[in-house]
This record gives structure tokens, C-alpha cells and sequence, in this order.
């Protein structure tokens, strides 16, 4: 007997043992963070809202508190010094803001595994997709980082990996699922979204290509606004059957099913609201700088051959210096939105193409089924140029995402350190021409600027940012703000 009871007791002590090792490695490695900050404005200016994930309101003066925990991936080398294929990690944000519109946000809730290259993640967590600059430029065209995120699961291969030649060709990709959950006008809706990029070359090379696609759907849900709209919708409801997300995945032109009766304009435009980009990029590595240019193509409705010829786009280019001092990246952007499908260029007239979608327009954003267009919680889930009709001065009877969405802008940024002192700039001016079917008698201006600068207070392990933008224009309006920040991290 007392030789079982000493059995049992030592099987129960290595399961503790075991329990409590488990809970360590879990628990170890976390990193934490606490930041609060201070923002003084009638109407918080362009930049200084603009890409924060949802986290600032558009009004009033307020207090802001950010409490971060997250775990990495484990990147000790094992045998061979080779990474260990198996890690898990995750991630978690509070955002409170309290002032005239108090409210309570969690950006980030997520976990993550990775195997190899594939990762599975599930959860909220904050993202950037399109090849461009994610420091220090104006957004990506179709997924910038100016909404809150969304909840999702996903798998991907978040880095590139070889598949050719040791390096000579690498792709990466992701397939997710989503949820819009309820909105001003829609309801129970999801998110279809995949994406692969390609890089040729080389990281050591001094000259890579890359180039990739990236497609997002709007699908399924309901809407009490289009209850009575037989055209777009089955009492209200959008179809969500395994056929319509057989479209959302493909959209070809699948032969129907006899048994099933789906609305006109859902038919026509493949179920759901599709929308994404085409994106180019190439990169040069000099002894001064390492130099970047990237295109993103923006397409809907599936006019890619009309897209891909016509002069629309998110154009940027980036100096990143080897000297880093008082510049140590600067960029340069432009956005291109007024022809929206309709219009090519005349060098591929040239070439003997026709325009064979002309005066469809693809109305970059908004939608007539999904009212609130490409948005989640009221900001915008692309580019941030294209600004949300509720951000606007200018009203308008239609209820569309934005009014807003035909523009021309000029970007230019540049960050880099003067003696302690690191800062941020960055300055954009948009001349909007409003949308198709919206007569303007001449373009709207809107011009608007920050900088930011941040010091380390290395006796108490603080860093702290000051930050003040204005805005100055007839679409965004003008404003002026401060923001004070301090952040603390374990």
C-alpha cells in the first residue's frame, strides 16, 4: 500500500511538475507595455488620426491609455543553427479613451502557431497588406492600417520563402476568413481574403522584383435598409451558400444552379462586393541608399484588363539611407484615383486596346449593396487618402462610404535623428474631385501636416512623443492639435 500511495505520488507530483513548467514557457518571454497620452483638439487633425488603427476618435479633447501584452515566436537556434520549426505566440491590446466620447477598445486579441513557414493565426491583430513602406508612408491602398481590425482566422506564409533556386524565387501568401459582425447598415456579413507576392532575387542581391495580387469580399449578411430592394437582395438577406462562396473564392462565371434563384445584381457582380490591388515593386541597393518603388493597381467589379492599363494607382518610392543621421528615410508618394475603370491610357490605345467597360464605372469603395462600402466601425478599411463622408465638410444625399473617392494626392514623408531627438514628418495635399454622378465645378483642396518628435528618458526607461498637426482645406476642414505621449515597456 504505501508503495502505491509513493507511486501515485510522485505520477501526481510530475504532472504538477509538468503543468507548472508548461504555464512557465507560456508565460515566459512576454513583453509588456503602458502608454498614456494626451490629445488637445476641436477636431483631431488628418495625420495625427490617419493610420492608428481606429484608436483616436475624429472629436474632441481627450486622454488615452494603451496597455499591450504580447509573446513573439521563440527564435533560440537549435541543432544545426536552425530555428525551431514549432512556436507559438500571442498578443493582446486594451485602448481606453476618455473625454467627450469615452470608449473602450481592443485592437489586438490574438494567438498564433507557426510550423515551418506556415503560421495560423486567429483573433484580432493589427496588419498592413500590399507591398509598400509600412514606417513611413501614406497607407496601402487596400488594407492600411486605418480601422480598427477585424476578427479573422488565418493561415499564411508571412515571410517569403524560397521555391526556387535557394532564394532566386520566394513567395509568400494568406487565406482568411473574417467577420463584419453589425453595422450602421449591415449586419451578420464576412470577409473572404487571400493575397501572394513574389519577390526575384535574392535579399543579398542588389536588385530584387517583386510583384503579387492581393482580393478581398464583402459577402452573406443582411440588411433591414434594402429589405424591399428585390434587386439587390432576398428580403433583405444576401445569399450565402456554398455556390456564393464558391464565386467569392473564384469569381469566374460558374454555371447556376437550377434550384437556387439569386437576384440580378447579385449574379452580376460575382456575390459580394469584390475589391483589391495589383502591386509591382523593385528595389535597388547602393553604397548611399537603398532605394524602393512600388505600384499598387486598384481593381473591382473584375475589370482587371482596363485597371492594369489605366494610369490609376498608389505609387511610392522610398530612400532609406546608410547615413543615419538627420535623415534617415524619406518618401515620396502619389495617389491616382479619377478614372476608376474607365478611362486607359493612350499609350495602350496606342497598342490597339479598346476600352471595353466604357462608362462603367468602379467607384472605388463604396458599393450598392454593402452601404458602408469598404469600411469597419467607421473608418476606412484602405487608404486613408480617400476620406470617409463623416470625416467631410461637404454633405451629400447619397449614402455611399465616401463622396470622396476620385482624388489626386501628393505624399512626402521623412523621418531621422537631430542630436537625442528622433522625428517623424508628414505632409499630404488632395485635390478631390468628389465621384462619379457628383457634379463638381472644380476640384476641393486639402492640405495637412505633423511631426512628430520622440526622446528616450533613458533615467527613468521612458520614451515620450509630442506630436502637433493641422489641417488646412475645404474637405477635411481646418484644424490644429497637440499630442504629449509616455510609453513604458518591460
Amino acid at each position: 500500500m504505501i508503495k502505491i500511495f509513493l507511486s501515485k505520488l510522485v505520477i501526481l507530483l510530475c504532472l504538477n511538475c509538468s503543468i507548472n513548467v508548461y504555464a512557465q514557457h507560456i508565460l515566459s518571454g512576454v513583453r509588456y507595455q503602458l502608454g498614456t497620452s494626451a490629445y488637445l483638439s476641436e477636431k483631431i487633425p488628418f495625420w495625427m488620426r490617419a493610420g492608428q488603427y481606429g484608436l483616436v476618435p475624429l472629436k474632441g479633447s481627450f486622454v488615452s491609455i494603451l496597455v499591450n501584452a504580447s509573446k513573439e515566436y521563440d527564435s533560440t537556434k537549435v541543432e544545426f543553427q536552425k530555428i525551431r520549426k514549432f512556436g507559438f505566440g500571442y498578443g493582446t491590446q486594451v485602448g481606453i479613451n476618455a473625454g467627450k466620447h469615452s470608449q473602450i477598445l481592443l485592437p489586438e486579441a490574438y494567438v498564433k502557431l507557426r510550423y515551418g513557414v506556415f503560421e495560423f493565426y486567429a483573433g484580432r491583430r493589427k496588419e498592413i497588406v500590399g507591398l509598400v513602406d509600412t514606417t513611413l508612408s501614406a497607407g496601402s491602398y487596400i488594407w492600411s492600417g486605418n480601422a480598427l481590425p477585424l476578427p479573422k482566422i488565418q493561415i499564411s506564409i508571412p515571410n517569403y520563402a524560397s521555391i526556387i533556386g535557394n532564394g532566386l524565387i520566394s513567395i509568400k501568401g494568406m487565406f482568411a476568413h473574417g467577420w463584419f459582425g453589425k453595422q450602421a447598415y449591415t449586419e451578420g456579413y464576412y470577409l473572404h481574403q487571400k493575397w501572394l507576392y513574389s519577390r526575384i532575387g535574392r535579399e543579398s542581391w542588389k536588385v530584387n522584383l517583386f510583384a503579387g495580387i492581393n482580393h478581398q469580399v464583402q459577402w452573406g449578411g443582411y440588411s433591414e435598409v434594402l429589405k424591399n430592394n428585390n434587386i439587390s437582395t432576398n428580403d433583405g438577406y444576401f445569399s450565402a451558400d456554398p455556390f456564393v462562396y464558391l464565386n467569392v473564392i473564384l469569381p469566374i462565371p460558374w454555371k447556376i444552379p437550377k434550384d437556387v434563384t439569386y437576384t440580378a445584381y447579385e449574379t452580376l457582380n460575382r456575390f459580394g462586393n469584390h475589391l483589391g490591388s495589383i502591386d509591382l515593386g523593385i528595389s535597388f541597393k547602393t553604397p548611399v541608399t537603398d532605394i524602393y518603388f512600388y505600384r499598387q493597381t486598384p481593381y473591382e467589379d473584375g475589370q482587371m484588363p482596363e485597371v492594369i492599363l489605366s494610369m490609376d494607382g498608389n505609387y511610392s518610392i522610398i530612400f532609406d539611407l546608410k547615413d543615419k543621421r538627420q535623415f534617415s528615410k524619406i518618401s515620396f508618394g502619389y495617389l491616382d484615383t479619377r478614372r476608376q475603370g474607365g478611362q486607359i491610357t493612350n499609350f495602350a490605345k496606342w497598342l490597339g486596346k479598346k476600352e471595353t467597360h466604357y462608362g462603367e464605372v468602379q467607384n472605388y469603395f463604396n458599393h450598392g449593396q454593402y452601404l458602408e462600402g469598404w469600411s469597419y466601425r467607421d473608418n476606412g478599411i484602405g487608404t486613408p487618402l480617400i476620406i470617409s463622408s463623416n470625416n467631410l465638410l461637404i454633405t451629400s444625399p447619397y449614402e455611399l462610404y465616401s463622396i470622396d473617392n476620385r482624388i489626386q494626392s501628393y505624399f512626402f514623408a521623412a523621418t531621422g535623428k537631430i542630436m537625442k531627438y528622433e522625428y517623424i514628418l508628414k505632409s499630404s495635399f488632395i485635390k478631390s474631385l468628389g465621384i462619379f454622378g457628383l457634379k463638381r465645378e472644380k476640384s476641393l483642396n486639402q492640405f495637412s501636416s505633423s511631426i512628430s518628435v520622440s526622446r528616450p528618458l533613458s533615467k527613468l526607461n521612458l520614451d515620450s512623443r509630442f506630436n502637433i498637426g493641422f489641417d488646412s482645406g475645404k474637405l477635411y476642414g481646418n484644424n490644429i492639435g497637440i499630442n504629449f505621449s509616455i510609453l513604458k515597456k518591460w
